[in-house]
């Protein structure tokens, strides 16, 4: 994590310029050049124009004109708000960088960790995601990576809650009401992924969305249940930092397919009083990805990303 440490200790700038960049009233798109200009740097254009980078004090911030993902520093994160303008000039919505890219190049303290709460998805009747051919049930998969992963917190000096320990039902708000009747500091919700088509495959982590934002799957569709303020969003900064730490470190391992930060109100995290984030592990039903996570070796490598992407968050490490 070195050359994350030096990266950090070169942001105050950037920070204060893109912050200085949105000025504008909400709602408003900015100019990719212009927002460049600020940053003390230049837009470089690639794609016939329809792809736009900046380079800044050592990030790299991708967009594609008509897309809500931006790639930051190789690794894919939504916005709300798909990037708009024409080729050679694109234009970003204020509010994506202010919420998305700012809080993800801005330095961070250190984050206090003691105490993490893993919650492995599903449960006792509640299978889950399933595979019958070769042998996978998603409640026993994401067990498996629960309890290798609190093995290697536990070697870092970390006290683990599990909010269950064996193949039992819990209910979706004793999830939550565990780690905060444990005063945890993190909620890790494990899940398995599945589709109709094999060739669905990939990883992606999920925060809840902002209070009157829709989920990512409708992006600029908000419905009236989402204008509910829910526990969990007083955390939206965090969240999103501990979402990019674990994403990046997931979908570093080959082959790995990166489907990014999203947002989505799942009812476990809701009501969480810390960061929290449920992480789709990967594709049980994808006609390669499947095979992978039903070995040891996968899960195992599973776990490691994780310890990894949580203590580089604990660190302030971008």
């Amino acid at each position: 994590m070195g050359k994350w440490k030096k990266l950090l200790a070169s942001l105050p700038c950037l920070a204060f310029s893109l912050s200085a960049a949105f000025a504008a009233t909400p709602g408003e798109y900015v100019d990719l050049g212009k927002l460049a200009v600020r940053c003390g740097t230049c837009a470089t254009y690639c794609d016939g124009g329809n792809c736009g980078t900046i380079l800044a004090k050592g990030l790299e911030i991708k967009c594609h004109i008509n897309s809500a993902c931006y790639c930051v520093n190789g690794t894919n994160v939504y916005g709300q708000c798909p990037v708009a303008g024409q080729p050679g000039r694109l234009c970003v919505a204020k509010s994506d960088w202010d919420r998305v890219i700012v809080p993800l190049v801005s330095p961070r303290q250190p984050q206090q960790l003691r105490r993490i709460c893993l919650d492995p998805g599903h449960g006792g009747k509640d299978c889950g995601a399933r595979r019958p051919r070769i042998g996978l049930e998603e409640k026993n998969l994401t067990m498996d990576v629960a309890k290798r992963l609190q093995k290697l917190l536990q070697k870092r000096g970390f006290e683990v809650v599990l909010t269950r320990s064996g193949d039992t039902f819990v209910p979706l708000e004793a999830r939550a009401a565990v780690a905060n009747r444990s005063k945890c500091d993190l909620f890790i919700c494990i899940h398995f992924n599945a589709a109709d088509s094999p060739k669905a495959e990939g990883i992606e982590t999920y925060i809840i969305p902002l209070q009157g934002a829709a989920s990512t799957a409708r992006l600029q569709n908000p419905t009236a249940g989402d204008k509910k303020f829910y526990a969990n969003n007083r955390y939206d900064e965090k969240n999103l930092c501990l979402a990019f730490c674990l994403q990046r470190e997931l979908s570093s391992m080959k082959p790995a397919n990166d489907r990014g930060v999203k947002r989505g109100r799942f009812k476990v995290l809701e009501d969480v009083n810390c960061p929290a984030v449920l992480v789709e592990c990967g594709f049980i039903t994808g006609s390669q990805e499947g095979h992978r996570i039903g070995t040891g070796e996968h899960r195992q490598a599973i776990a490691a990303a994780l310890c990894e992407g949580i203590c580089a968050y604990g660190t302030g490490s971008k």
